[in-house]
């Protein structure tokens, strides 16, 4: 009895697994997205993807901590008795700010990832990118929930 309990528990963690899997779809997740094999990359060239991708994920984490303890003081804000307009709206510009660094520096690594590329393999690259795609909410992205 005991067995067939941890079987079944195992079978239904493989089959849970599995689902996951499949409900993420090819370049749904991490790595170098649904055209990398359509791109045919040379192994210099993944190497070389990797790392740019390496060095812009450390350069946003930082951008992204800011962002969040921005955002932070932004609700703080929000919460106080009496609110502070210019506060407010100095914080928001703050974070606009942050967002306008991320874009840059994602303009930036696209650019450095296609310069990699050879002229045949960026008149191949899909047309926004890797991780663009349904997402699990409405509209463009994947977030878990409704992006309008």
């Amino acid at each position: 009895m005991k067995k067939t309990v941890v079987a079944f528990g195992l079978l239904a963690v493989v089959a849970l697994a599995a689902a996951t899997a499949f409900a993420w779809g090819p370049g749904m997740g991490y790595g170098p997205g649904p055209g990398a094999a359509a791109l045919d990359l040379s192994e210099e060239q993944v190497a070389k993807i990797q790392q740019i991708r390496s060095e812009r994920y450390a350069d946003m984490a930082a951008i992204r901590g800011e962002m969040f303890t921005k955002r932070t003081e932004l609700q703080s804000l929000f919460r106080e008795p009496a609110l502070d307009q210019a506060r407010i709206a100095a914080k928001q510009q703050e974070i606009v700010a942050l967002q306008a660094e991320m874009q840059a520096k994602a303009l930036a690594t696209r650019t450095a990832v296609a310069e990699v590329l050879t002229p045949e393999q960026r008149a191949q690259m899909p047309a926004h990118g890797p991780g663009m795609g349904p997402g699990f909410g409405r509209g463009r992205g994947m977030g878990f929930g409704p992006r309008w």
